[in-house]
């Protein structure tokens, strides 16, 4: 059986957490007590994205476990290694990089990331920094696609 928190419940419980009260943080974000109460309970539904922005900067939320992506069941294309992921991927990756600016950015990252191999000469440490960017990558990945999903609930 599993247990489904709504997103007003995880604001309610941060924001009394953080000590705040409906009122304070209500006018911390820019909203109305009443519309902030309405959030918490359930009652109003699909915020606009900059007070959901707002709200998560505030209270220190993390995106993931507050959209419900964070989640116990493992996403089968994740364990899916990286080259197989290319490979299936190739034709809507070729298209992608058809965009010349588009192009232009993702080879500048990758020539960053040579031209680091030269400035941290450790050979462990230089593949703890790729690790890091891969890291960084997933985590904002997740970001922008919580924020589409964000975005098309509004």
């Amino acid at each position: 059986m599993c247990v489904e928190i709504k997103f007003g419940e995880i604001i309610k419980a941060k924001r009394e957490e953080k000590n705040y009260s409906l009122i304070d943080f209500a006018k911390v974000v820019g909203i109305s007590a009443g519309y902030l109460s309405q959030l918490e309970n359930g009652r109003k539904a699909n915020p606009k994205l900059e007070i959901v922005l707002k709200i998560i900067k505030e209270l220190e939320v993390d995106i993931d476990m507050l959209l419900g992506l964070d989640n116990s069941n493992e996403n089968l294309s994740i364990k899916m290694p990286s080259l197989l992921k290319l490979i299936v991927a190739k034709d809507r990756n070729y298209k992608v990089l058809e965009d010349k600016e588009v192009l232009k950015k993702v080879c500048n990252i990758i020539d960053k990331s040579l031209d680091c191999k030269y400035l941290i000469e450790n050979k462990s440490l230089y593949e703890m920094f790729l690790e890091d960017i891969y890291v960084q990558i997933e985590t904002t990945l997740k970001r922008y696609l919580a924020f589409q999903i964000i975005k098309d609930a509004i």
